[in-house]
């Protein structure tokens, strides 16, 4: 301020206020101001984003805001206006805030190409029972390779609604067999073929198989069990229950509930239990019999007792001799000896306590019981 005149000079950029329009409000007179402002262009944040729309003309899908000091660009764009846009970021890097453009989409058809190619390969490796081992693009057209279960989705209808042409994709899979229990569960159902009684469930990565079924076919879960444990998958059979014709199970019941008696010391049955003998031994081929054509095996263990009079080790023989004696005696009447195993139980299985002698007798005797495989 000199002489009653005021003078003031810096620097302005072109897309500041006025300072003539300033003046206003102030009672300084205009007249008496001698300004002088030379160009240049602020770094402020809303100064850069003027001029970056300027300069680089968004198209309407893009837009532009200041977020903490960043100016941040949004939407979509062909891949020539990206290109202008990373030339305008690295020119701001020298100070200026930063020209954050990550968040444009590239439209242009290559882009767009290789994002639904990209679309296309997310959702292969989302399927279980496929493994993408190489994926890529070259002269616009796809390649890729990798592992596939039969039983998995088939990815030539998955390119369905991704936008990908079929005619430009060139795929090779390999055979696998996925370890999916979902998968396995199908193989097992075709392979096993379980009867209508045996349901198989998932819980928690486990195969569970409930219900019931013939000793025959529980056998063979069990060997697939065994093979499947070696990959590390679990298959649970134990609460299975073996499924027998009720003709077999009221057969069985019978043949049980029989005992052929002896008398003290001896290993030989009496006369009076020939016709026990008979009958048993008629009962046990027509079980063996009927269980063959249920698809099942039957197999007979003869258990040898003996009362608790004399020492334990003689008792222990004498029972093996009883049973012994009863197997020769069934096999002579026709029973197949691979069908007939025998024990000696000697005094540990009583049928009653030998606190009588009706007690006593009860116990030298020989049993049978059936198992069905």
């Amino acid at each position: 301020m000199r002489d009653g005149q005021f003078y003031i000079a810096g620097l302005r950029d072109p897309l500041a206020a006025d300072p003539q329009a300033l003046l206003s409000g102030t009672q300084v007179d205009p007249a008496r101001v001698r300004s002088q402002w030379q160009f240049y262009q602020s770094l402020d944040p809303e100064f850069v984003l003027k001029r970056l729309t300027a300069s680089l003309t968004p198209p309407k899908s893009v837009r532009l805001s200041i977020v903490e000091d960043r100016i941040v660009a949004e939407g979509e764009a062909p891949d020539t206006w990206i290109d202008r846009a990373r030339v305008a970021a690295r020119q701001l890097e020298a100070g200026g805030p930063v020209f954050d453009f990550s968040k444009v989409r590239d439209v242009s058809p290559e882009a767009r190409a290789a994002e639904h190619w990209q679309t296309y390969v997310s959702r292969l490796e989302a399927q279980p029972g496929i493994i993408v081992a190489q994926q890529r693009a070259s002269g616009g057209h796809f390649y890729i390779s990798g592992l596939r279960d039969p039983q998995a989705a088939d990815p030539q209808a998955l390119l369905s609604g991704t936008g990908v042409d079929p005619a430009r994709v060139h795929s090779q899979w390999q055979f696998y067999q996925s370890l999916d229990p979902k998968f396995v569960v199908k193989r097992l159902m075709a392979s096993l073929t379980p009867p209508d009684s045996v349901r198989f469930s998932i819980i928690k990565d486990r195969i569970v198989v409930v219900g019931e079924a013939p000793a025959a076919w529980i056998d063979r879960a069990r060997v697939a069990a065994q093979q499947l444990a070696a990959d590390g998958l679990s298959l649970e059979i134990s609460e299975l229950r073996e499924l027998t014709p009720q003709k077999l199970t009221h057969l069985r019941e019978a043949i049980q509930a029989v005992d052929i008696l002896f008398d003290s010391g001896k290993a030989v049955p009496g006369p009076e239990q020939l016709p026990v003998l008979d009958k048993l031994a008629n009962q046990l081929k027509e079980l063996a019999k009927d269980a063959r054509k249920a698809g099942v095996t039957a197999q007979f263990m003869l258990t040898g007792h003996s009362d608790a009079v004399g020492r334990e080790t003689a008792n222990a023989s004498i029972s093996a001799a009883r049973a012994e004696t009863v197997r020769a005696l069934l096999k002579k009447r026709g029973v197949a000896p691979e069908s007939l195993l025998v024990r000696g139980a000697g005094t540990f299985e009583p049928a009653e306590t030998e606190n009588s002698r009706t007690g006593s007798s009860a116990n030298r005797r020989v049993s049978v019981t059936v198992n069905f495989h």
